[in-house]
């Protein structure tokens, strides 16, 4: 069981574990700007996390790439849904003077959005610099 003393890893893994566990998400990560990851939670169903990384990587080029073409600033959020309704969102944000991704992979039917927001809530009451 996690307390406030805990390092923030240990923290946000329990609060992404909660959400794995009730079923909300198959698989949680949050990653630095550069494709390593900081916290991670997943079902007993791991995921290609080297491939989500990747994947957070060439978005963080579509959020440049927004930005320049399409006057976009501060991209906050990139989603995607096939057929059978499973989802992955990746979250753009700051977080410990960095710039963050979280990725949350969505089990088809369920919600994400509180989660997520609560999630990076939490993850930015680490922080002391302005949220974004």
């Amino acid at each position: 069981m996690e307390t406030h003393n805990d390092a923030p890893q240990v923290q946000i893994e329990a609060r992404m574990k909660d959400f794995v566990k009730f079923g909300n998400y198959e698989a949680v990560y949050l990653f630095s700007e550069e494709g390593l990851y900081l916290a991670k939670a997943h079902s007993d169903d791991p995921l290609d996390e080297e491939r989500l990384a990747e994947i957070s990587l060439v978005l963080n080029d579509v959020k440049r790439l927004a930005n320049t073409l399409g006057k976009i600033q501060r991209l906050k959020e990139v989603f995607m849904e096939g057929d059978n309704f499973r989802k992955i969102i990746f979250r753009f944000f700051k977080a410990f003077g960095q710039n963050v991704v979280l990725v949350a992979v969505v089990a088809p039917h369920k919600t994400y959005r509180r989660y997520t927001n609560d999630l990076q809530r939490m993850i930015n009451s680490f922080d002391f610099s302005d949220p974004e």
